[in-house]
């Protein structure tokens, strides 16, 4: 006989175990009573706790310092100078948030002292590099994220000592982070052994990866998240969240010469110190912590005082939550009495820092707990945001404030992370057709006219956001739509005026300029350079390319490619096989075309852009790029069937 008990879920099951053991506690006679006084514990225990809760954490306001520009009492942290100069937007504006701008007020440029030792260069740019003076030399963690950032703080910090690089330590692979080390390091130095540059061994795979098959639309978007192709001030972006402004210039990067997978113990400069890698917004994070001064430089694990972008909007790969709040328990295991940060201001005191570790590790439990508790009532993302909310005691918290991530896109985030884009309904397997189904939304609403009316009447009421909703539809139908694209276009810069978050803000913003047609070009982010050229993989190069075969045009087609580099001793073979591309690595004998150069030279042709062909005719004159098997009109076939990036003029993400 086949049973009919069903096997519970092992977090079912624990629940019930528990349930019923409470349950059995109790005898037949002194149930009602039992229940009655558990009440009662129940609610006195809930008014305690929360007491307790509120103690904690409003008195975390306690630790803000009179300056603006760090929090403790200043026994160990002083602002050593001043600029009186800050990036951030900081006066009052009806089109600003006041959240936003007091945020912005945090971040005026300074030195300040952490320690006899220890100096931040704080509001120079997105990112804060720091210097520590050690006996005959000084060690740079996160160097800046452009060249010329860079520069400027390194004038203030060979104010207080012309001692020499030793070495430079990357928190992390992002841009902010790293771009910035010419300004402080040579080639020659770095391969000489002269300065020690020190990364978890996974870095620049992860640098290598901005330049990968989405690098088109990931540069796109991250224009949109910092809103570059709209003006600053009032009308555009006020600061950046985690920092006052993202100061473009040069991107550069040299490899690591010391690399760590979980921990490495070193002393540099007669300084000791710990570098351990706590995985959490990348894998490849570490924190830095002095032991002898009981100082922890937290990185970017900490997010400056923001909520995390569990989830960032420009897009990315899944964070993993569960990582993240785990990787600050890491941290909180360190006795530290001051803790500084790649973004926002350093923290003094056993008190305040572990207040700030606490409050963010367990923001990020909540999120990720109470998501997928909810995601086992079947509640689908639309649902989730709805319910899953900080609690007072965090949401009030000085360090979570929702102006970088939002627990509403960190919401649903988690939802895709673990469950992919189906929310269960079949209708989304296959809907109609993105086009037509937006002409039967126009006809179901009534047409055109009343969807523009009806989006007015929106706007008046403040519902923004569904206006800009219902004015996709109209807009789809026809691109050219310029009442219906500026109705829009009104509806999120009226919106954004509301937000307290700076990349919903920042996203809207640019939005509207798109509709309006009026966006600016001359500022967008690019993360191409020389550097991460260089350093891409050869192999990650030509594994770029399969993804832009365009597949109609090559159904029939089978033809191969060789690559050989004197330089570097490496081959590789694109072969096109009937609407796909194989990638070998080693030169196949059978290629239509084979050529012989170097990687220098293919690096050359990759940064040339529309002028590559120039280039290869110029390195072919040199004798330095040249046809081993079929000449140039074979090559000029064979690149013909690659699609070629569009232009970020042509890329539309909002009038679709």
């Amino acid at each position: 006989m086949i049973s009919q008990f069903k096997p519970l879920s092992l977090g079912l099951a624990v629940s019930v175990a528990l349930f019923t053991s409470g349950y059995a506690l109790a005898t037949p006679t002194t149930q009602a009573q039992s229940t009655l006084g558990q009440e009662l514990q129940t609610s006195a225990a809930a008014q305690y706790q929360n007491i307790q809760l509120e103690q904690r954490y409003t008195s975390s306001t306690l630790f803000e310092h009179e300056s603006n520009l760090f929090w403790g009492e200043g026994k160990r942290i002083k602002v050593l100078s001043t600029t009186g100069e800050t990036l951030a937007y900081t006066q009052e504006s009806d089109h600003v948030h006041p959240a936003l701008t007091k945020h912005g007020r945090k971040m005026a440029q300074a030195i300040i002292k952490v320690d006899h030792n220890v100096y931040l260069g704080y509001g120079f740019g997105l990112d804060t590099p720091v210097m520590i003076e050690g006996d005959d030399g000084i060690i740079i963690v996160d160097p800046g994220e452009s060249v010329q950032m860079a520069e400027v703080v390194k004038q203030q910090f060979r104010q207080i000592t012309n001692k020499p690089v030793k070495a430079i330590i990357y928190s992390h692979n992002h841009i902010d982070h790293i771009s910035g080390v010419r300004a402080w390091a040579t080639d020659e130095q770095v391969a000489s052994g002269e300065i020690k540059i020190i990364a978890q061994e996974g870095l620049t795979a992860a640098v290598a990866n901005w330049s990968s098959n989405l690098g088109t639309l990931f540069g796109h978007r991250t224009s949109y998240t910092g809103a570059k192709h709209v003006e600053e001030g009032e009308h555009g972006t006020v600061n950046d969240g985690l920092g006052p402004r993202f100061m473009q210039g040069d991107i550069s990067f040299i490899e690591p010469n010391v690399t760590l997978k979980d921990r490495l113990d070193i002393t540099i400069a007669g300084v000791p110190m710990q570098i351990v890698n706590v995985p959490s917004e990348t894998k490849d994070e570490v924190v830095v912590y002095l032991p002898e001064q009981k100082i922890l430089h937290a990185a970017e694990v900490l997010q400056g005082e923001n909520f995390p972008n569990l989830h960032t909007i420009r897009g990315t790969k899944f964070r993993d939550p569960s990582m993240w709040f785990k990787g600050i328990d890491v941290m909180r295991q360190f006795d530290t009495e001051v803790m500084i940060n790649s973004h926002g201001r350093p923290v003094e005191g056993k008190a305040a820092v572990d207040n700030v570790l606490t409050a963010y590790r367990d923001a990020i439990q909540f999120t990720h707990d109470q998501t997928i508790r909810y995601m086992n009532k079947g509640m689908t993302p639309d649902e989730l945001v709805e319910v899953v909310k900080l609690p007072k005691h965090l949401a009030s918290h000085p360090w979570l404030g929702e102006h970088y991530g939002t627990v509403a896109h960190a919401v649903r985030q988690i939802y895709v992370g673990y469950n992919g884009f189906f929310e269960g309904d079949p209708w989304q397997l296959e809907p109609m057709a993105y086009e037509q189904r937006a002409k039967a939304f126009v006809e179901i609403m009534g047409g055109r006219d009343n969807i523009l009316k009806t989006a007015k009447a929106a706007i008046e009421a403040d519902n923004f956001t569904f206006a800009a909703e219902i004015l996709s539809y109209p807009i789809t139908v026809n691109k050219q739509d310029m009442q219906a694209r500026e109705l829009k276009a009104d509806a999120y810069k009226a919106w954004a005026a509301a937000q307290v978050n700076i990349n919903w803000r920042n996203w809207a913003l640019n939005a509207a300029a798109e509709l309006e047609g009026t966006r600016d070009f001359s500022n967008m982010i690019s993360f191409a350079s020389v550097d991460v050229l260089t350093a891409l993989p050869s192999k990650q190069i030509f594994d770029m390319m399969t993804s832009t075969l365009v597949a109609e045009k090559t159904l029939d087609v089978n033809m191969a490619m060789s690559y050989q580099f004197i330089d570097t001793k490496e081959a590789f073979t694109l072969e096109i096989r009937n609407g796909i591309v194989q990638l070998h690595e080693q030169a196949l004998d059978s290629a239509d075309v084979k050529i012989e150069t170097s990687r220098a030279v293919l690096n050359q042709i990759l940064m040339a852009g529309p002028n590559a062909q120039k280039v290869i005719a110029e390195k072919m004159v040199a004798d330095e790029f040249g046809f081993a098997q079929g000449e140039m009109k074979d090559f000029g076939r064979f690149m013909s069937y690659f699609d070629t990036p569009m232009t970020p003029e042509q890329l539309m993400l909002i009038v679709r």
